[in-house]
Parts: structure tokens; sequence; C-alpha cells
């Protein structure tokens, strides 16, 4: 399983993704599932991705083989972003075409999912869900998060205390405590953790990296908000009724 986040306020982005891929409770290994794409002054983009690992890496390397050919479209040569979210969605139906019908002969149904997000110079940061089929939505300033896998241990906390107008710094422990607390939940999302965090209108990259599950600062969010949240529920008022 996998937990990745994608988060758009009004200072910027910020993606976070666990490293955990999980076959059984005695098959688990590390694999990155965030990729970053530059090219400087021009454009950043950033891909997240969840679902059948072979899949997944499949059509991460159709993306690749694009860019290393001479002509053609690629991931970085996209009018907007729409069409950037079109061009990937392009590449899944390939790997769809190609796999799915042996997949469902085998019983495995072809689940892959992409959050991709990012800016182009002269236009707005977006964020964008790529769904299996290759079709997508984006992130509004009413709904400005995107979730992909295991979503459902860290959404209760982005809906109470996120938001379009939340600072970038603070959407950055909003989305690393949702990242975190669903690896507390579940055992297939792990450490380590990535993180990138991108400025609007910067076009570049300055702010990646990955979080071990010893980082000093990963303990300190953690130890923080458990012993937080503890006082809290302390802090709230009893039931009248259990007082008598």
């Amino acid at each position: 399983m996998t937990y990745c986040l994608s988060l758009h306020c009004r200072e910027g982005l910020a993606f976070f993704s666990d490293s955990r891929t999980s076959a059984g409770v005695d098959n688990i290994t590390i694999h990155p599932k965030m990729r970053v794409f530059e090219r400087r002054g021009d454009r950043v983009l950033c891909l997240l991705s969840s679902g059948n690992l072979s899949n997944t890496q499949a059509v991460i390397a159709l993306i690749e083989r694009d860019l290393q050919a001479a002509d053609g479209p690629n991931i970085l040569n996209q009018g907007n972003l729409n069409e950037t979210a079109r061009y990937v969605g392009e590449r899944v139906r390939e790997i769809r075409k190609l796999d799915a019908e042996a997949l469902h002969r085998a019983g495995v149904a072809f689940n892959i999912n992409f959050l991709l997000g990012g800016q182009i110079a002269g236009q707005e940061p977006q964020i964008f869900q790529i769904y299996p089929e290759g079709n997508f939505i984006h992130a509004s300033r009413e709904s400005p998060f995107l979730q992909i896998g295991e979503l459902k241990y860290g959404k209760p906390i982005l809906d109470r205390g996120f938001s379009y107008d939340t600072p970038l710094g603070q959407a950055v422990k909003f989305g690393l405590l949702s990242l975190d607390s669903t690896a507390r939940s579940n055992l297939s999302v792990g450490t380590p953790f990535e993180i990138f965090c991108y400025r609007a209108d910067s076009l570049e990259v300055r702010h990646r990296l990955k979080l071990e599950d010893n980082d000093p600062y990963l303990r300190t969010v953690r130890e923080r908000w458990q012993s937080g949240l503890i006082q809290l529920v302390r802090d709230i008022p009893e039931l009248e009724v259990l007082r008598s």
C-alpha cells in the first residue's frame, strides 16, 4: 500500500509520499514514489504514484523514454498543466492497453493512480489526480488537497486544519502529520518519507528532503503531536452527566 498527498495553498505546493511497498507481511521493500522534473526558469513538476508497482514503473519508463527522445511530446514540453496531466494519462492508457487484460485473467485489477502538480512560467500552480483510466481531476481553492493510496487515516486532520490560506510552512506540518498518522495506523505505509515543497513562482527545485524513521525532526513532530493531543483531550470539559 501507499500514501501520497499533494497540498495547494496560496504560497505554493507541498508533496508527500511514503516509500514502503508491501506484497504481504513478510515481503516489504522500499521504492521511491516521488519524481521531480525541472526546467529551471520555465517549469517544475512533481509526480507521485500509487498502486501496482510494475505498472507504475512501466508508466514512468515511458515518460523517461519520451524525455530522452530527440523530438515528440514529453512531460516537459506541454503547453499547460492540463495538457501535462493529459499526457501522463495517455501514458497510463498505453500501459493499460498492454497489461490490463493479462492482469484481469490473473485476477489482478489494473489499479494505479498518480498525483501531478507544479507550475509553468506565466501560469498558476496546480495539482491533479490521474486515475487508472487516464482521466483526471484538479484541486480547487475550496478542495485544496488530493490524496492517493491509503488515504482515510490522514484525511481528518486535513479536513479540520488545512485550507488554501494556510501558510506554506504550516501546510508542510499538516502534510507530515497526515502522512505519519497514516503510517501509525497502517503498517503497509512507512518511512522513508519524501517531501517536496515548492514556493509559487520560484520555478526551481529548492526544498526536497527525505526523512528516515529516526530523523530528529520527525521524532519531534510525533512526540509533540501525541502529547499535545492527549493534553487537548484532557482540557476538554467532560460530559455533564458524567460529573454526577
